[in-house]
């Protein structure tokens, strides 16, 4: 692996654990946490604690003065072999440091080892001047993951920290909630793992109760019995939702998504679509099909279409009639499931 390309966070990664020690990283993307992660290894290996104060600085980008950084650059380490300097938020710093910079880097030798610069772009991306003289003594680090395969990789092997392991299904139902930003899910991830104990496997259920609490468990249990016909359990369900503080409408929403997707479900069937095409159309994991799937054999086209008028019925009753929400919402729910 040499400077001059572009690397990527599984790269930067095994980097670190390499003997050899570049002059300059610069780091760019939007996963902060993976930034900060990557920094913190570099640290602790080029620099000893006992010294850090003497080895080791931390400049802002709308604070700092370049000549300054590139004297500290410019001067011997003290009592060790290294010294690192970190730029944050260099996204802020202005026109003609960042030209200083650039040359800098143009005339910086290869043989000058004992000083590292690490340049982090919190946001945007940095100039082609910047990439290219970075590149020349260094590399340069895209910190992006947009694969999604990688994202259930990397929190697969948070918990694998922990000699855990997490079920497909509550994988999904994590970046459901969570979303893909890195430095969230590190959060929830100590969560349940803190939370599991010594549970070897996490299930679907510890991530809802851990992280949605008890309004998440209860609208998935809602959704899932609407789906299933279950007059009781989504009842049940939805009259606990009420005492909560989740909106009327986002629990109207969902319901609305849950019926779309159980006509969009019978659709592609009738049509002979294979199960694989359908994960691939709705965008959803095969757990999450198979249960629509069978959903869907409880409903008729008849009824999802009663179901639909009565969604616009309900949404019209929120907007014009002084009902309360949660009487609508009861309402709704007991007439999709009771239909004759």
């Amino acid at each position: 692996m040499n400077q001059g390309r572009y690397i990527n966070y599984e790269d930067i990664l095994n980097l670190t654990k390499q003997e050899k020690i570049y002059p300059a990283y610069l780091f760019y993307g939007n996963e902060n946490y993976l930034k900060e992660d990557i920094s913190k290894k570099l640290r602790n290996r080029l620099i000893d604690p006992a010294y850090r104060e003497l080895n080791y600085k931390v400049f802002y980008g709308d604070k700092l003065s370049i000549n300054e950084v590139i004297n500290d650059l410019e001067t011997l380490p003290m009592i060790s072999k290294h010294k690192l300097l970190i730029i944050k938020e260099a996204d802020k710093i202005n026109k003609n440091d960042e030209t200083k910079l650039i040359n800098y880097f143009n005339r910086l030798s290869l043989k000058n080892n004992f000083s590292t610069l690490i340049i982090i772009y919190k946001e945007g991306r940095p100039n082609k001047g910047l990439i290219t003289a970075t590149k020349r003594v260094g590399v340069v680090v895209n910190f992006s993951i947009t694969d999604k395969a990688k994202l259930d990789s990397w929190i697969k092997s948070k918990f694998r920290q922990s000699d855990k392991k997490i079920t497909q299904e509550a994988l999904f139902y994590l970046q459901s909630i969570v979303g893909s930003d890195l430095g969230h899910l590190f959060n929830e991830i100590e969560k349940i793992d803190i939370y599991t104990k010594d549970q070897k496997t996490i299930e679907k259920e510890d991530v809802i109760t851990m992280i949605g609490g008890s309004e998440a468990v209860n609208i998935f249990k809602v959704l899932d019995s609407i789906g299933d016909k279950d007059i009781k359990n989504a009842i049940d369900g939805l009259v606990k939702l009420n005492q909560g503080d989740l909106h009327h409408l986002a629990i109207f929403a969902m319901i609305y998504r849950q019926i779309k997707l159980i006509l969009q479900t019978k659709l592609l069937l009738s049509n002979k679509v294979n199960i694989k095409e359908v994960e691939k159309k709705l965008r959803l994991p095969y757990f999450i099909v198979q249960k629509i799937i069978k959903q869907s054999e409880k409903y008729t086209f008849k009824e999802i279409c009663k179901s639909y008028e009565l969604l616009n019925m309900a949404d019209l009753e929120f907007k014009e009639s002084q009902k309360e929400p949660k009487i609508i919402l009861e309402e709704l729910v007991m007439n999709i499931i009771n239909q004759r």
